[in-house]
């Protein structure tokens, strides 16, 4: 009997199964958050899916993302750690300036893995001052059997146009999805879009997504967005190659004694740091040390096409 290929009526139903499996453990997330006080915003996943594409026509993802409100984490942590999660890497001994977006949590059990958001890459304000804007716009939908709150359509827009500043012109999938959210999408919805961009201090990285695709370009003229963005924002957007954004760190750093810490962190990263990135630093002491010398000679590899790029992003007009 012939396969059926990978984009035909199976590959359908895989993608269907997966999204089926990944909306029961945001479900069963989402039911202990709430037991337990923990206030949420669903971003991505589901909520995506739902606006942009049809019945029968499955847009997989490997992930579900939710925003939780900033004085709820700990808990939140505690909720998933009981319902079998593991924080993938610990960004407790990291400093402000490194420490991303979110924190990916894996349960092996089942093989579904989560982003744990304090907040969206791009965005300028606070992390309380996000979650307030964002929480006041909320709707609710049925993911799994629990209910989940999300953005509305202007706010889904918002954040697919930031994800692709975020990952940059290198991500054909995610250029691909925001093509669709243009298409799909008017102009009314665009420029409210922009002024909650605007209230969250995001409009660099906005403006820096909707011009990574053709259609995204003339929106962003229409809306009188920039064209010129600060160097982290243009890197980014260029899929930068690895240290790329350090370069930037070390540049924005205030004063010899700052810039000797970014060196310090990028030299001697945090154990948990190292443990996440080189396996073999798991291993005892041996192996963390080895890995340590592991980290210098990529450092030293990596450098200078880093800092070609960051000189080119900090000479553009």
């Amino acid at each position: 009997m012939a396969s059926q290929p990978p984009n035909g009526p199976s590959g359908a139903a895989r993608i269907i199964a997966k999204n089926l499996r990944i909306d029961a453990a945001t479900a069963d997330v989402l039911t202990g958050f709430s037991a337990a006080g923990v206030q949420s915003l669903l971003l991505k996943g589901a909520s995506i899916a739902r606006w942009l594409y049809d019945e029968g026509e499955p847009r997989p993802y490997g992930d579900f993302d939710l925003l939780v409100r900033p004085g709820d984490r700990p808990v939140a942590e505690q909720v998933l750690s009981e319902l079998g999660f593991e924080q993938t890497m610990d960004e407790q001994d990291m400093p402000s300036w490194w420490r991303e977006h979110a924190v990916a949590w894996l349960r092996h059990a089942d093989a579904v893995a989560l982003d744990l958001h304090r907040t969206l890459a791009g965005v300028g304000v606070d992390d309380d001052t996000l979650w307030t804007t964002l929480s006041q716009r909320a709707e609710t939908i049925i993911v799994g059997n629990a209910q989940a709150a999300t953005l509305p359509v202007e706010g889904l827009a918002f954040q697919v146009a930031l994800h692709a500043a975020q990952h940059g012109e290198a991500w054909d999938d995610m250029l691909a999805e925001l093509e669709r959210a243009i298409q799909r999408t008017d102009a009314t919805t665009w420029s409210a879009a922009a002024e909650l961009a605007a209230s969250l201090e995001a409009t660099p990285a906005f403006a820096a997504g909707l011009r990574l695709v053709p259609a995204g370009r003339e929106l962003a003229d229409h809306l009188a967005l920039p064209a010129v963005q600060p160097i982290d924002v243009a890197l980014r957007a260029g899929t930068p190659p690895p240290l790329a954004l350090g370069f930037a760190q070390l540049a924005n750093a205030k004063g010899v004694r700052a810039r000797l810490s970014v060196l310090r962190h990028k030299f001697f990263p945090p154990p948990t740091f190292i443990r996440h990135q080189f396996p073999g630093a798991r291993r005892g002491r041996l192996g963390l040390a080895l890995a340590y010398v592991e980290r210098w000679r990529w450092l030293l590899r990596k450098a200078p096409e880093g800092f070609r790029a960051w000189r080119r992003a900090h000479k553009s007009p």
